[in-house]
């Protein structure tokens, strides 16, 4: 039987097709026919060859040869239209079970056409749907179960569901079970209601039976039959409990679910009300009816292309990042590898010990060009990253954004905290060990999580420099050396006792200075205020750690230790074996902890921990911040010990005499014009990052965003190019996000350099599939310059003439290094490049000096070298090997009053970083004395 709706789009379906079949025909068959009967062939006649053909076309233009020339104009569109017509109808005979199982796909195969190429196949396309739609498979009635993951009630009978008071009547047939429903509000009905009525839309379920329609259903259940879209709309491409989806109106098979909208008006008609259903509680409005596949969309199809957003807009992985970021706290773990972890607290640590970690690098490394500072650790660079990002300052939102940045981990902990895990995200203190008869850990987990305890005391005493540990632990010397066998006996925070005794020995040392320094406070008369009753950390001596492995010798000292541990003053902490009366933690191999039934906690405890290699990269660290070397590795060359450094110095003794400290007079001023720019665009990073166009004064792009700087920075560090994964992590983006982030940029340097330059048929940043570069022909960069002219400066024979040239192109170099990499830039990422640059430009001017101490250079040249040194020495002012340098030249040229102000500006440096001259740069300017 053929119901009202499929007689209607049947009907349809066949004016369709047959209004499409004669347009196709009549723009086939009859545009030919028009043209043959007003123009005929446009060839000309009486024209027998090439050159014939040619000369007619010089001839002067009249009107036959213009109907002629319109004539082949629409020969060739003909042509064209039947070549996509023939193409379109190959198209969709191989697409045609695509096009049975799914009407969408010429929908979707118009759109992705061009203008000139969607004429044919909306023709042909229409024909093929329309004739499509004529033929209608029967459909199998069958009655499918519902999924076991879909819970439903089934309706068994198709009696009109008259809604009343809220609640839709029960169906006779399935009076025991009531209707799922979900009640939405906010939803606007089809047919408006009374003005100034509110009316809320209920959504009930509706299983399909043997010889149903959406017609009929809408009839019965909404009052209308013409509502029928409505309930095809929201059942649209939802899976049902056979595997297929509702595509196409006219075919419903039985056993299928429907969710059918009624709207329910404030006063709802005097119907009698049903006995109420206690099981009719109504769901929330989350939670959807049925949950779509991943292939499948949720709405109604129109947004799955929408993956490109307008400039300055940013897309849904944005808003979703932002939230994320304002409601949701980072994490407070730092994962190192596949089973290292640690804190945040103890990765602000490794971020403070970074500076120290370069200075001392160049500071034990001599002059050569083709050495390289080593690189850092990739955990403390990793650690380092997540601490940056926790210091910054957090970003206001920004609806204009061109960026969503990750969301950064919780702020570090006040300097001197030391934290041992994490419990409900959040870092634990370390007096969370301090209970009276002490804590013992046993387990797989017990050694790494003990290196990385031992880790966060090193740490935290980086961030209190210069100042003194608050923190500090002792370790017998057979314990440490299973945890971190490189750190000497005594290393900042950490003490190594030759074993347990003195160890027990020390601590005990350790209460008696709390003892006595609570009761100089107790005692001062001039103390005003509340007693003290415990020692502060910046008044007493802090807490002690004792680390140890116990032993039946010395077990009764440790219990009688472990029962005055106190937060603040001791923490008695046992690896192995507990004590009598300690809490015992047994340590998984991720560092969860399961504690005895006497520790209650309220939440899981995961402790930090490290693996034993893991602990000696960090240790390394620490050890070079402080100018140390592993224990275990071969000393330094005796050429590096200050009495070596001082004999170098060969220059004659001169008479002491009072040195003012007052600044030099230069001899030379370095040369800081700007040189010719050769492309389109100039980049300036060594120094402020700055944007030149067409060789004008002016810098141009100066109100981009830093982000847009910081890219533009990147990928002149990396001339080669960058990956875009590899921007992203420097960028610290969101990986959600990070594609639309990259194009935002993108499109941002594109605006503002064409705008600035005119060049609009160029990209100024190249993208060849995943990799990002400048574009070499369109911006050149100061770097570049810089690089080369060192190569220069170092490729030459000796000779005087090739010494003279190498003077040239370093100080042409200097001339491009105008300050650090990217300066005033906050990028991490930027400090290996930065240090990298500096060791380039300082090893150059090193060289040079290296060869005007030793050579009787003339003074022009030894002033050129100075020159160049108090250029870096400005910018470099804490590198000593430049103040050393610049001391020798000044002395030899009897300028005794720089030399001095050259050591007072390097000793004021030195010391806000806590640190010494060398006493080889002591003696440079202490008094001498003359034997008689």
């Amino acid at each position: 039987m053929t119901h009202p709706p499929q007689l209607r789009q049947r009907l349809t379906a066949a004016v369709t097709a047959g209004g499409t079949l004669a347009l196709t025909l009549a723009l086939l068959a009859g545009m030919p026919y028009v043209l043959w009967r007003a123009t005929g062939l446009p060839w000309p006649e009486h024209v027998s060859s090439v050159s014939e053909f040619g000369r007619r076309l010089t001839q002067p233009v009249s009107d036959p040869l213009m109907i002629d020339l319109l004539a082949v104009v629409g020969w060739v569109c003909w042509a064209a239209f039947a070549t996509t017509v023939v193409r379109e109808t190959c198209w969709y005979t191989t697409h045609l079970p695509q096009l049975l199982r799914d009407r969408h796909a010429h929908d979707e195969h118009v759109a992705a056409l061009s203008v000139k190429g969607s004429l044919a196949a909306l023709c042909i396309g229409t024909l093929v749907v329309a004739l499509i739609g004529l033929w209608r498979p029967q459909t199998v009635s069958a009655q499918q179960p519902s999924s076991p993951g879909e819970v439903r009630t089934h309706i068994a009978a198709t009696a009109p569901l008259v809604p009343a008071l809220g609640q839709p009547p029960t169906p006779p047939a399935a009076a025991a079970t009531a209707p799922a429903r979900a009640m939405t509000a906010g939803l606007t009905p089809e047919r408006p209601g009374p003005p100034g009525k509110a009316e809320e839309v209920e959504h009930i379920e509706y299983t399909v039976t043997e010889g149903d329609t959406l017609w009929d259903i809408a009839h019965t259940h909404m009052g209308d039959a013409l509502t029928w879209p409505r309930i095809y709309a929201l059942n649209k491409d939802r899976v049902q409990s056979d595997g297929a989806r509702l595509t196409d109106p006219d075919r419903i098979r039985p056993g299928w679910h429907l969710i059918i909208p009624i709207a329910q008006s404030a006063t709802p008609p005097p119907t009698p009300a049903p006995a109420p259903v206690p099981d009719a509680t109504p769901s929330p409005p989350s939670a959807p009816p049925a949950q779509p596949t991943p292939d499948q969309g949720t709405g109604t199809g129109h947004e799955a292309g929408g993956e490109h957003t307008p400039a300055g807009q940013p897309d849904r992985h944005e808003e979703t990042a932002a939230r994320k970021t304002d409601t949701e706290p980072g994490p407070a773990a730092i994962g190192l590898g596949e089973a290292s972890l640690i804190g945040i607290t103890a990765a602000a640590g490794l971020l403070a010990a970074r500076r120290y970690w370069y200075w001392h690098q160049h500071r034990l490394r001599e002059p050569n060009h083709e050495a390289e500072v080593p690189a850092l650790s990739p955990l403390v660079d990793k650690a380092a990253q997540a601490a940056h990002a926790a210091t910054r300052p957090p970003r206001p939102p920004d609806p204009d954004a061109l960026v969503t940045h990750r969301t950064p981990a919780q702020k570090p902990r006040s300097t001197g905290t030391v934290t041992i895990g994490v419990r409900d995200n959040a870092e634990v203190l370390l007096d969370e060990l301090a209970r009276p008869g002490g804590c013992a850990w046993t387990g797989p987990g017990s050694e790494g999580a003990a290196r990385a305890l031992l880790v966060g005391i090193l740490t935290a005493a980086e961030r209190q420099r210069p100042g003194p540990p608050l923190v500090t632990a002792i370790v017998p010397e057979n314990v440490a050396e299973g945890l971190l066998p490189s750190l000497p006996a005594q290393f900042t925070a950490l003490t190594q006792s030759a074993d347990t005794a003195e160890a027990i020995r020390a601590a005990e040392q350790h209460l008696i200075a709390h003892a006595r320094t609570r009761y100089e406070q107790d005692t001062d008369p001039a103390a005003t205020g509340p007693t003290i009753t415990d020692s502060t950390p910046e008044t007493g001596p802090g807490t002690l750690l004792l680390l140890t492995v116990p032993d039946a010798a010395h077990t009764g000292q440790l219990q009688a230790l472990a029962t005055r541990s106190r937060p603040g003053t001791l923490i008695v902490l046992t690896l192995g074996a507990p004590l009598p009366g300690a809490a015992s933690w047994h340590i998984a191999d991720d560092g969860t902890t399961h504690a005895n039934a006497h520790d209650q906690h309220p939440s899981p405890l995961r402790l930090f921990h490290l693996t034993p290699e893991a602990g000696r990269d960090l240790a390394e660290v620490l050890l070079t911040s402080h100018g140390q070397r592993p224990r275990l590795r071969i000393l330094p060359t005796p050429s590096r010990r200050p009495d070596d450094e001082h004999s170098d110095d060969e220059h004659p003794e001169a008479p002491a005499a009072p040195m003012a400290d007052e600044p030099p007079t230069r001899p030379y001023a370095l040369e800081a014009s700007r040189p010719t720019q050769t492309k389109p665009v100039r980049l300036h990073v060594l120094g402020p990052i700055t944007l030149y166009a067409r060789g004008h004064q002016d810098p141009v792009g100066t109100n981009l965003r830093s982000e847009v700087h910081e890219l533009l920075a990147l990928l002149a560090a990396h001339p080669a190019g960058l990956l875009a994964s590899d921007i992203a992590d420097k960028l610290h983006l969101d990986p959600g996000s990070d594609q639309n982030a990259l194009k935002n940029l993108r499109r941002a340097v594109r605006r503002a350099l064409r705008a600035a330059t005119g060049i609009t048929a160029q990209e100024f940043i190249v993208l060849q599939g995943e990799l990002h570069k400048l574009h070499p022909e369109l911006v050149e960069t100061d770097l570049a310059d810089f690089s080369r002219n060192l190569n220069r400066a170092f490729s030459v024979t000796d000779g005087e003439e090739a010494e003279n040239d190498a003077l040239s192109a370093v100080r042409d170099a200097l001339a491009h290094y105008r300050g650090p990499f990217a300066q005033g830039g906050d990028y991490l990422w930027a400090d290996a490049i930065r240090e990298h640059l500096a060791m380039k430009a300082t090893d150059a001017a090193l060289r040079l000096a290296r060869k005007a101490e030793h050579a009787d250079a003339a003074p022009r040249e030894r002033d050129a070298v100075l020159t160049l040194l108090e250029h870096l020495s400005i910018l470099h002012p804490d590198h000593e090997r430049l103040a050393q340098h610049t001391i020798r030249l000044y002395q030899a040229a009897g300028r005794h009053d720089a030399a001095r102000h050259t050591y007072t500006r390097l000793k004021r440096h030195l010391t806000d970083l806590g640190l010494e001259p060398e006493p080889a740069t002591q003696a440079l300017v202490a008094p001498r004395t003359h034997s008689r």
